[in-house]
């Protein structure tokens, strides 16, 4: 959105309008990412290391995210649950 402002013009005003953002978001987006150019909103992709081994019933996921925070899932989880925790640990806890 904002790469589509500056490459069309427009105002902050006119981008909200288009988007349905309120101006005060837009701007602070634009004033975050300004300050650190690689920060990107959403998920970035990851390097994972493959382990080959026998998969089991009971095998489990680990999930390492950005924070640190390390997440066991086990084989039968519930994703609606694991949004829930993941969201909360990103928070900060």
């Amino acid at each position: 959105m904002l790469a589509r402002r500056e490459r069309h013009g427009w105002s902050w005003v006119e981008l909200s309008r288009r988007t349905g953002k309120p101006v005060w978001k837009l701007r602070w987006w634009h004033r975050r990412l300004a300050e650190n150019p690689g920060a990107r909103p959403g998920w970035n992709f990851r390097p994972v290391q493959v382990v080959e081994g026998a998969v089991s019933v009971s095998s489990r996921l680990e999930l390492v995210l950005p924070s640190g925070v390390r997440i066991l899932v086990p084989a039968d989880f519930d994703p609606g649950h694991l949004q829930r925790v993941i969201a909360t640990a990103g928070r900060g806890c």
